[in-house]
């Protein structure tokens, strides 16, 4: 690949993740706000291979991407991060140090072993149906034992906490992902597939990176050099720069970066494996016939969680049955992440272009309604033109689907991603009562500099969303 090549898929790779990652923790945060940065980074690397045939299924890596940025979702942070940024001196620098580092490794490693397995298993030379099928049946109960035997006991009463522990009195589910990586590199070991674990380490190391590169800003910019002054001068010090979002954007920068790089300077492999597909006419799909009708029923049972919303909101309003109403929520909560991510994700490995087509676009605009509606909107005065333009515009995207016979094109999926999630949020600020509460807030002094930041961040993220239209609307239509 040639060094304008190369520069030029880095440096739109670098922007897309910063803004994924960006709006990540703006919006949606968790497992689900993690599917963008993903998201973007499958399909930028699914674009740029020269192949014709992955490019008319891009759905598939794209939707890789999301889903396996979606475990890392699971990770708490935020006490870790305190360590080092709380106070001046630091609390603790070296645990917060190893622990963003860790967390960060496993949340990129994970994610970009998906994206190597993602191009591997579409040439059906490496790996065989049974594979994934034992990989997805046996990682709820692994996650469980790793997160036990790293992760337990954590009783903060009682004072007894894990031996290695990153946290103040959160749950750590880092020993989860770890077991979730040393089986993927197991299954890619035993499948002699270097190209994916090459791809996994790129991704570990960029990850960590980025996490520790991050976290030294945060801590650079939230409080006050030695001398008194600010490192970003009078914005800083008036409170119009947040030194939170200015972590997100640089590790979502770094991550996205050192992962591109893996996937140019290693192209020549790339070129392999897609001489493979180009050779067997298409990708490999062992389901057949039954890929799309199990897409379908996939895609009703990642549905089906969503009723976990109406349940709390029944609990809350109806006191006699309340611990009926959260049992029920409770067992939807504990099917998400399978049915969000596990069975889905089995069938796009599996060649599922339906599925990575619902997963890409629907599913993408999905996770907006369910946090904009339902934890937002519903209680507003507006409600029923939220209900209109998120839940019936969900179900109107979905009929897209199902009459579109080539799906959403890149081009509108690019749009979605890069307006869907601003434009929610700029109207979720600027509502009457969000003006209000801003009002409110300017008179309170510890919440006066988030008051400030919050445009900055906005406008940011507007220039970045300029910049990816524009670049997208030259690459993608």
């Amino acid at each position: 690949m040639s060094f304008a090549s190369t520069a030029g898929i880095v440096a739109l790779t670098t922007l897309a993740v910063s803004y994924g990652w960006g709006m990540r923790g703006c919006k949606l945060g968790g497992e689900k706000g993690a599917m963008l940065p993903g998201a973007f980074l499958g399909l930028i690397l699914a674009w740029f291979t020269g192949s014709e045939i992955i490019r008319e299924n891009f759905w598939i890596i794209t939707a890789v991407g999301a889903l396996g940025m979606f475990y890392g979702g699971t990770e708490t942070y935020g006490q870790t991060l305190g360590f080092i940024v709380n106070k001046k001196p630091c609390e603790n620098y070296a645990k917060g140090m190893a622990g963003v580092l860790i967390k960060g490794a496993l949340w990129f490693g994970i994610c970009a072993a998906f994206l190597g397995i993602g191009f591997t298993a579409m040439t059906g030379a490496y790996y065989k149906w049974y594979d994934f099928v034992i990989f997805f049946a046996v990682l709820a109960p692994l996650r469980l034992l790793g997160i036990r035997i790293f992760n337990k006991p954590l009783k903060p009463a009682e004072k007894k906490f894990p031996k290695i522990y990153f946290s103040v009195d959160r749950q750590e589910e880092w020993g989860g992902l770890l077991f979730m990586l040393i089986a993927l590199i197991v299954m890619m070991a035993v499948r002699k597939d270097t190209y994916s674990l090459m791809f996994c380490g790129a991704g570990a190391f960029s990850g960590a990176v980025g996490w520790a590169i991050g976290i030294n800003l945060f801590k650079i910019t939230c409080h006050p050099l030695n001398n008194g002054k600010s490192l970003l001068g009078s914005l800083q010090k008036k409170g119009y720069i947040g030194s939170w979002k200015i972590m997100e954007f640089t590790l979502g920068a770094v991550g996205g970066m050192g992962i591109a790089l893996y996937y140019c300077l290693n192209f020549a492999k790339l070129k392999e494996l897609t001489a493979i597909i180009q050779a067997n006419g298409g990708i490999w799909n062992p389901l057949g016939k039954w890929a799309e009708p199990a897409s379908w029923l996939a895609a009703a049972l990642l549905l089906t969680t969503s009723f976990q919303y109406l349940f709390n909101s029944k609990a809350k309003k109806n006191k006699l049955k309340a611990k009926k109403y959260e049992m029920t929520s409770k067992v939807l909560e504990i099917l998400e992440q399978p049915f969000y991510s596990y069975i889905p994700l089995l069938l796009i490995l599996f060649g599922g272009v339906n599925m990575a087509q619902i997963i890409t676009f629907f599913v993408m605009y999905w996770v907006i309604a369910e946090k904009d509606y339902f934890e937002r909107f519903a209680e507003t005065k507006a409600r029923r033109l939220w209900f209109a333009v998120l839940i019936i515009g969900s179900a109107a995207i979905l009929t897209g689907q199902i009459l579109l016979k080539n799906g959403y094109s890149a081009w509108d999926t690019w749009l979605l991603y890069c307006v869907s999630y601003e434009l929610t949020e700029l109207c979720w600020m600027f509502r009457p009562e969000g003006i209000a509460e801003i009002k409110e807030r300017r008179k309170s002094a510890p919440n006066y500099l988030r008051v400030l930041s919050e445009p900055m961040v906005h406008a940011y993220f507007v220039l970045q969303i300029a910049v990816l239209i524009i670049a997208g609307s030259l690459l993608f239509r």
